[in-house]
């Protein structure tokens, strides 16, 4: 039996164009905007679906969908997928050199690496250049690019080599600190990329093609370069070429220009925040998670709905119907004559929340299992929802394999395996904190570590005591932060802009529910919480923090204080809850 786990986390990057076909939601694509003439900024923290939206999008993908639909290749617009994360943008060189010189090298690795993109993605499509002579296109490099191709390669394919050839050259002219003779070969964007798209044009094929320009991972450019890029585009002429950026959240590139202007959203660019969808009332990232299993299990053979797959431990669910049946009862006599919607607010606040309190000190870790539960354990990210069914499917096959059975079918995960899976995971992602956090970001000490280690402990701590005391909003897992002018401010917020490299912490930003202003809010990733019996399924409330007293946990291993009676509310993640 040949294995093959149908909830495989790989970055989209290494699924291999039939799994990118298989595994995309259309419900859940931005099609509407990569494919358009606008520049378009994607931004959402890593394993959100950035990278699997632009590669969906990209000209090979869409010419295997068009293969295995049998349908004709639409070439009105021509999606090139440029990845940044790669030996070439990671090039240091630049730093050897003067601030003038070194953006001019910059920008010459950026163009020529989209160049080498745009070519190397035409050359996949058959027969392109069949219907002219291309002489003729040969001729125009020649002349407005001084590219002389070899004759006998066909010419896309040649273009190709060419940029990759120029990449040599370059990094030995600069070791060489051959600078003069370097610049005379040195190409912007406007000398470069322009002139080929205009050269391409003259392809009766793309006659009448958009180019859409998809970097992903844009912020792991060089300063330098992402002023050019930003400076591209304020050109604000889409009708040839537009640019789809993918970025992460957290180390954002800023929005300054080389000239030392500012692109501005709406004006220059539309931005699609890719994890707003799950951080507001409307939020249907239960029905995207849906979406996403189901078609893995449907890809396997597997006949099951996500709650059949990964059912819920019945146990666990008749312990919380009684506790739903006996808050429902204490709200009867409480509120006196409640409505039926005073009533569902009333069981929807305090049942799950009875279910931790009324359980014996003495009882094991709460059993965690059931799909809702791995919806809220992602907190909002695909990678994170895929992640444990992976170990859960892994465990299975492998108790299977251990006893010498080779054809089955796994047609659902045992509750038990769904519980020690998480509880599994729960405490790795503690051990990775406490011991591997200052190996694997850059910029962490070993003192950061330890803090932050600290910091998440306290945030337990303080999640358990309103979980267990707290009398308005007991399941409040999301905080916001207050006393901004705390002296040590910019030492916690250094920490917590590790904790979001790591994914530890999510942040968004909504209207306060009182006061209507904006606010930041803080989002601890809810696989910790299974690790300190903590319940991952939240309630639409926050909890305000003073920095003073986050710092305090941090640096000092301090409790934040708690208040049985002060009721703190906001606007939660996955407050679609109710």
């Amino acid at each position: 039996m040949d294995y093959n786990n149908p909830f495989e986390y790989e970055a989209a990057i290494k699924l291999g164009y039939d799994k990118i076909l298989d595994f995309y939601i259309q419900d859940f694509n931005y099609s509407r905007f990569i494919r358009s003439r606008r520049n378009i900024f994607l931004v959402g923290e890593r394993g959100c679906g950035k990278t699997m939206a632009l590669l969906y999008n990209s000209l090979p993908v869409q010419m295997r969908k068009a293969e295995r639909d049998n349908t004709p290749l639409n070439l009105d617009i021509v999606c090139v997928h440029i990845p940044c994360n790669t030996p070439l943008t990671h090039k240091k060189e630049y730093q050897l050199l003067d601030d003038f010189q070194a953006s001019v090298v910059s920008e010459h690795f950026l163009v020529i690496s989209i160049m080498f993109a745009i070519a190397d993605t035409l050359s996949k499509i058959p027969n392109l250049t069949t219907s002219m002579n291309e002489s003729d296109i040969r001729e125009d490099l020649k002349f407005l690019l001084a590219i002389k191709l070899p004759p006998k390669k066909p010419v896309l394919s040649s273009l190709a080599l060419y940029f990759q050839k120029e990449v040599g050259e370059a990094q030995r002219a600069i070791n060489a600190k051959k600078l003069d003779a370097f610049y005379e070969n040195a190409t912007s964007f406007s000398a470069g990329v322009l002139p080929l798209l205009t050269c391409l044009k003259k392809i009766p094929k793309l006659a009448n093609s958009h180019f859409a320009l998809m970097l992903d991972d844009a912020h792991d450019l060089n300063i330098n370069q992402i002023r050019a890029l930003n400076s591209w585009i304020a050109y604000r002429d889409n009708s040839l070429f537009s640019f789809k950026i993918a970025t992460a959240k957290v180390d954002r590139p800023p929005s300054l220009t080389a000239s030392g202007g500012a692109i501005l959203e709406g004006h220059d660019y539309t931005l699609i925040d890719m994890e707003q969808p799950y951080q507001n009332r409307l939020s249907d990232f239960g029905k995207l998670a849906r979406d996403i299993i189901n078609r893995r299990l449907e890809k396997n053979a597997i006949m099951k709905t996500p709650e059949e797959f990964f059912p819920v431990n019945p146990q666990f669910e008749a312990d919380v119907k009684e506790c739903e049946d006996r808050i429902r009862k204490e709200a009867a006599q409480k509120l006196g004559k409640p409505t039926q919607k005073q009533i569902t607010d009333y069981v929807y606040k305090y049942a799950r929340a009875e279910y931790f309190r009324s359980r014996s000190k003495k009882a094991n870790w709460p059993p965690y299992s059931g799909f809702e539960t791995l919806v809220h354990l992602s907190t909002g990210v695909i990678r994170n929802l895929l992640e444990p069914c992976y170990w859960m499917y892994d465990k299975i096959v492998s108790e299977k394999y251990s006893k010498g059975e080779k054809d089955f079918i796994v047609n659902e995960i045992p509750y038990s395996v769904q519980t020690d899976i998480i509880l599994e995971r729960s405490k790795k992602k503690w051990d990775f904190i406490r011991n591997g956090l200052d190996n694997t970001i850059t910029g962490c000490s070993r003192e950061q570590a330890l803090q932050l280690y600290n910091l998440f402990e306290n945030l337990a701590i303080l999640f358990k005591d309103r979980l267990l005391k707290h009398k308005s909003e007991p399941r409040a897992i999301t905080f916001t932060i207050s006393d901004k002018e705390f002296e040590h401010y910019n030492k916690l917020e250094g920490l917590l802009g590790i904790a979001r490299k790591a994914q530890l912490l999510y942040t968004y930003i909504s209207s306060g529910k009182e006061s209507g202003k904006r606010e930041l809010y803080y989002v601890p990733n809810r696989i910790l919480w299974p690790d300190r019996g903590l319940d991952p399924v939240g309630q639409y409330s926050h909890v305000s923090i003073k920095a003073r007293h986050l710092w305090a946990a941090a640096n000092n291993n301090k409790k934040i204080p708690f208040s049985q009676t002060g009721a703190e509310e906001g606007q939660g993640l996955f407050d679609n809850e109710q």
